[in-house]
C-alpha cells in the first residue's frame, strides 16, 4: 500500500509525521506501521513507525527519518503486532516512559478517558521540560523516582522501554506481589517487517523466547519483569 507524507512536526526533540493513511489501517496504541519510502532502494531496512498523541482526525506518527520529507511517496504495511489493551476494570492508571520519550504512551489517554480513570505520568525532569508543551494538562506529572512511592496507589502501569533496558528495569520494579497489573512496549530493531525471520527482537518471557515484532511489542508486564 502507498500513501504520502503530508506534514512534518517537531515534538520536543522527536520528529513526528502525518502520513494520510486511511483510518481503516491506523495502528492502536502500542501497535506499529512497516514503512518504507518508495524511492529508496528494496534492500533499505523499514522503518517502523509508531502512533503518537496528535490532532484528531490525523495519524501522527514517529519517528520519521531525517531524509523524508512532504511529499514524499511511503509504502507501508497493515498494523503489526499487540498494541495495549487496558482491562476495563482499572481506575488509577501510571505510564512509565523509561528512558524514551512519552509520546507513545500518550496514546492511551483516549482510552483513559472513556474509561473515566486518572492518569498519572512518571518523568524525569529533563523529559518534563522537553514535553510539558505537548501532554493534555489534565495528565498528572510526577518526577519518576516517585514510582515507588506509588506502587498501592497503582491499578495498572503501561511502560515504554527499549529492550537493551530490561534488567534496569527489573531492578527498579522487579518485586514479587506487585497489587498492580501492568504492560510493556518493547522496542527493538526488527528489520524483517513483523515476519520473525530474521530472530534478532527476542526477548525472554515467562513463557520461553518470543519476538517483539510478531508476539508484542506489547507484553504483558509479569511476563518480562522476573526473567529480565
Amino acid at each position: 500500500m502507498i500513501s504520502r507524507l503530508l506534514e512534518l512536526t517537531q515534538i520536543g526533540p522527536i520528529r513526528a509525521g502525518i502520513i494520510n493513511i486511511p483510518e481503516k489501517h491506523w495502528p492502536q496504541p502500542g501497535q506499529y506501521l512497516p514503512c518504507q519510502r518508495s524511492s529508496d532502494k528494496p534492500d533499505i531496512l523499514v522503518t517502523n513507525l509508531f502512533p503518537v498523541l496528535g490532532d484528531d482526525g490525523v495519524l501522527t506518527l514517529t519517528p520519521i527519518p531525517g531524509d523524508w520529507y512532504p511529499g514524499d511517496r511511503i509504502q507501508y504495511l497493515p498494523p503489526q503486532g499487540r498494541g495495549f489493551e487496558l482491562p476495563s476494570t482499572v481506575r488509577r492508571i501510571g505510564l512509565l516512559p523509561f528512558g524514551v520519550s512519552p509520546l507513545r504512551l500518550l496514546t492511551v489517554v483516549n482510552d483513559t478517558l472513556t474509561q473515566n480513570a486518572s492518569l498519572t505520568l512518571f518523568l524525569d525532569s529533563e523529559q518534563r521540560d522537553a514535553y510539558l508543551d505537548f501532554i493534555p494538562s489534565w495528565v498528572e506529572i510526577v518526577p519518576q523516582s516517585a514510582l515507588e512511592e506509588n506502587f498501592d496507589w497503582l491499578d495498572f502501569l503501561a511502560v515504554d522501554i527499549e529492550r537493551e533496558a530490561l534488567d534496569e528495569l527489573f531492578e527498579r520494579i522487579g518485586q514479587p506481589g506487585l497489587a498492580f497489573e501492568g504492560q510493556v512496549l518493547i522496542r527493538s530493531g526488527m528489520p524483517c517487517r513483523g515476519l520473525g525471520t530474521c530472530g534478532v527482537c527476542g526477548v525472554k518471557t515467562t513463557k520461553g523466547w518470543r519476538l517483539v515484532c510478531k508476539d508484542g511489542p506489547e507484553f504483558d508486564l509479569a511476563e518480562v519483569l522476573n526473567v529480565a
